[in-house]
């Protein structure tokens, strides 16, 4: 009975192993296509992640998100609701602190999507100032008042925290950041 259930267990492992193989695989080929089709959309489409990491470090040494979670593809498609495809790369931090409404967020847009992606984070602020509770009047404040900044291909937006600074200062950092 042992040694039955032992082959089983071995026998449930190598299928599971190979099953994982054939994944990672398809997932690289599904990969490969996907970037040799993205290349031939536009050469001025490569990641200038540099830019971005700048971009969010500046207006950061401004607009101090406390507690900060970084903001990853699941945030971008279902919390802000972006359309991936639009985006070449993205940076950013939304604080994960309930008292609070920082939000730090940089995109480089597909060459021809910068106008889509800045409807988008519209949207995206529009949900915010409108589901928010009474109660939160000062997150509400700030998510209306929050920048929505373009320059070429690159899309900012930016929320004050609740004890961050006036607008004015991080109007500055977004204009030397995207400069």
């Amino acid at each position: 009975m042992k040694k039955l259930m032992s082959t089983l267990v071995v026998a449930a492992l190598a299928v599971a192993l190979l099953a994982g193989c054939g994944n990672d695989a398809a997932s690289s080929t599904d990969t490969a296509s996907s970037s040799s089709s993205t290349s031939e959309a536009a050469s001025s489409d490569v990641a200038d992640t540099a830019k971005l990491d700048s971009i969010v470090s500046t207006i950061e040494a401004v607009n101090e998100v406390p507690n900060p979670r970084a903001i990853d593809d699941f945030s971008l498609e279902n919390e802000m609701g972006l359309t991936p495809d639009n985006i070449v790369a993205f940076k950013g931090d939304v604080t994960n602190d309930q008292a609070d409404c920082a939000l730090v967020f940089a995109a480089q847009a597909k060459s021809g999507t910068v106008d889509t992606v800045k409807s988008e984070l519209e949207a995206y602020k529009e949900s915010m100032s409108s589901t928010l509770y009474a109660e939160f009047a000062d997150k509400v404040a700030k998510a209306e008042d929050c920048r929505i900044v373009t320059s070429g291909n690159f899309v900012v937006m930016v929320i004050s925290g609740i004890n961050g600074p006036d607008y004015s200062e991080i109007d500055t950092a977004i204009e030397s950041a995207l400069a």
